[in-house]
């Protein structure tokens, strides 16, 4: 028997309905349909357990991009009625849901119902977390389905990716609790690849980082997937479809080490791209804050933000201000603040240093067509 694995990672926004019950096919062919579960890793270590009890599990034709995505003809590939842990899948690995037939078609849409009175979060002491789950016990997760997932007549496996860490959110409200809010994409694995490495240090294996795959554009960067790095230092990134990905790598807030960017991380359909990752002692971080794009004739505030070595904000640095491009942008330095105008269409610079840390930002300049 062929088979469609569905696993969960989180990457893309996507919707929350009420249940419906689907629509009956009569008469349709059927294709046999295999579903798995995966996860990206939990990066709370005070977590023991991540509960989340599955019901179903739906595909459609169609996207769901509608107004009210219940409405599409949704065809249910499995019912497992079960609780999965997901704290137990790590590095891509994933857990079989159950089995089901669908007919063949390019599938453009991803439904879970999930359970939430039969899902918990546990934490290692044994205690139960509160967890906010944001609608009633039963509700509807639509998966992010970057292309279309082809199911021919042999069949198919589709991952379904579910990001623990950016889907219960810890502590937003200070009451202690998890708000959950669902990060989960869909692919098809035969069409997928991988990233894959080991993140170290000047000590050796870096445990705890975290790792992340970014795509889209400079006006629309988002997460396709991201990892944790295991007591070796090893981490992998799953279920990635071809393309160039930026990798980036965040060391735990408690360490000396700084982050890591690279931009150019190929993933090819059917194979693993090894990219491995060597962290530097963290010296501190400079960064403006301000708006990249200006009206003529308008003036903005722009703000120093400087973290120390010890990945503390420092508001007491002494900062000094530059502007590259007077004959664009005016510009009054006041301590780690500065207030920039517009004087001239085009692109000006202004930069900001405190000892040996420095940034750049650039500032485009646009006529104000929006009339007296």
């Amino acid at each position: 028997m062929s088979r469609l694995s569905l696993a969960l990672l989180a990457v893309a926004t996507m919707s929350v309905a009420c249940y419906e019950d689907d629509a009956s096919l009569a008469n349709v062919p059927m294709r046999p349909t295999k579903v798995l579960l995966t996860d990206a890793p939990f990066p709370f270590d005070t977590v023991q357990s991540v509960n989340v009890y599955v019901i179903s599990v739906a595909v459609s034709a169609l996207p769901d991009t509608g107004p009210d995505p219940n409405t599409l003809p949704w065809v249910t590939v499995t019912e497992p009625h079960r609780q999965i842990n997901l704290l137990e899948l790590q590095q891509g690995d994933t857990a079989l849901l159950g089995l089901g037939e669908i007919p063949a078609n390019q599938y453009r849409a991803v439904r879970l119902i999930l359970d939430g009175d039969s899902s918990n979060i546990r934490f290692k002491n044994g205690t139960q977390a509160v967890v906010h789950w944001g609608s009633p016990a039963r509700q509807a997760i639509h998966a992010f389905v970057e292309a279309a997932v082809a199911v021919p007549d042999s069949g198919a496996d589709i991952v379904i990716d579910f990001d623990v860490g950016r889907s219960f959110h810890y502590d937003d409200l200070g009451d202690g609790a998890f708000n959950f809010v669902p990060w989960i994409r869909a692919v098809n694995r035969a069409e997928t690849g991988d990233i894959a490495g080991v993140v170290s240090g000047p000590s050796g294996a870096v445990k705890g980082a975290t790792v992340s795959a970014w795509g889209g554009g400079p006006s629309n960067w988002y997460i396709y997937s991201t990892g944790v790095t295991d007591a070796v230092g090893h981490y992998r990134l799953a279920y990635l479809l071809p393309g160039t990905y930026i990798v980036g790598v965040d060391p735990t807030s408690s360490s000396n080490l700084g982050a890591a960017l690279d931009s150019n991380v190929a993933v090819n359909k059917g194979f693993e791209t090894t990219h491995n990752v060597t962290l530097s002692a963290f010296s501190g971080s400079l960064t403006i804050l301000g708006a990249s794009s200006m009206l003529l004739n308008n003036t903005n505030q722009l703000e120093a933000h400087i973290i120390n070595p010890q990945h503390q904000w420092d508001t007491t640095a002494a900062v000094a201000w530059q502007n590259l491009d007077p004959a664009v942008l005016g510009l009054q330095p006041n301590g780690r603040f500065a207030s920039v105008t517009s004087k001239a269409i085009g692109t000006g610079r202004v930069v900001a240093t405190s000892g040996s840390l420095h940034d750049t930002l650039v500032i485009r300049v646009a006529a104000d067509t929006s009339g007296p």
